[in-house]
């Protein structure tokens, strides 16, 4: 994993190349693999989704075959954003074709998108997403824009724990304990100030990697390193991506 000393040779990092050359030049440098530049914003997007994909593979590969479902279904999280937006009346934004994984629900037609999403893997999120509830309006507008994606992440949970197969008691509790530690993170984070945000993902990330180490031979052991790869992936992700957008908004002003 990256740490602190790539983190801050990033964060001096005065240009998108500088910053990818930090990382393959450090023991994290697998986490850019894919990853070129000069490109296309959504190039860069493209690049560390599918980072994320392959490290689920990868993870899931290494795990008894009981576990593979469940840990193969956290490679959609990343995909819930787009899940949501394609249900709804919005036509797919461009970048979505170019994702192996979203490209056969890139259609124009809402009512083919649905047809396609029923037929396939993402059936069960799609339908959440299109039956849920409407927001109460006495929600804020973010708030309302939001609901979905709940509605979105509360069926992949329920999805992803019936995948898992029969185990220990204390192997669940180990489960239910970083899912505790997670949704307390994300309970909180909506409603912090920008400047405390690095912060709160600093906690989760030292909280999950306690947990990894006193779960180390159980199932949560496995899902709690993937939560510290996405806050790693999000960082990197965060630290590049940004520079390449400044970089391009003249251009685009132009």
């Amino acid at each position: 994993r990256p740490d602190e000393r790539l983190w801050a040779q990033l964060h001096s990092a005065r240009s998108v190349g500088a910053a990818i050359d930090a990382v393959r030049g450090s023991a994290a440098a697998a986490y850019v693999g894919g990853v070129a530049w000069p490109a296309p914003l959504a190039d860069l997007e493209l690049a560390f989704r599918q980072q994320w994909r392959t490290r689920v593979d990868e993870v899931a590969r290494w795990a008894p075959d009981p576990w593979r479902a469940a840990l193969r279904s956290t490679a959609h999280l990343i995909d819930l954003p787009a899940l949501v937006h394609l249900v709804g009346d919005e036509p797919p934004a461009p970048w979505m074709a170019a994702d192996p994984v979203l490209s056969p629900y890139a259609h124009e037609e809402r009512g083919e998108r649905l047809a396609r999403l029923a037929a396939g893997p993402f059936a069960p999120l799609a339908l959440a997403v299109e039956t849920a509830e409407p927001p109460p309006r006495r929600l804020d507008a973010a708030a309302r824009r939001r609901a979905p994606l709940h509605a979105a992440l509360r069926a992949w949970e329920s999805q992803w724990r019936a995948r898992w197969p029969a185990c220990a008691e204390d192997a669940r509790a180990s489960l239910d304990r970083l899912v505790a530690v997670v949704r307390g993170h994300l309970i909180g984070f909506g409603a912090l100030a920008v400047e405390d945000a690095p912060a709160a993902r600093q906690k989760l990330a030292a909280d999950v990697a306690a947990l990894l180490r006193r779960s180390a031979a159980q199932p949560a052991g496995l899902f709690a390193y993937l939560a510290l790869v996405a806050l790693d992936l999000e960082r990197l992700r965060g630290e590049i991506v940004a520079r390449a957008a400044f970089r391009a908004a003249p251009e685009v002003a132009s």
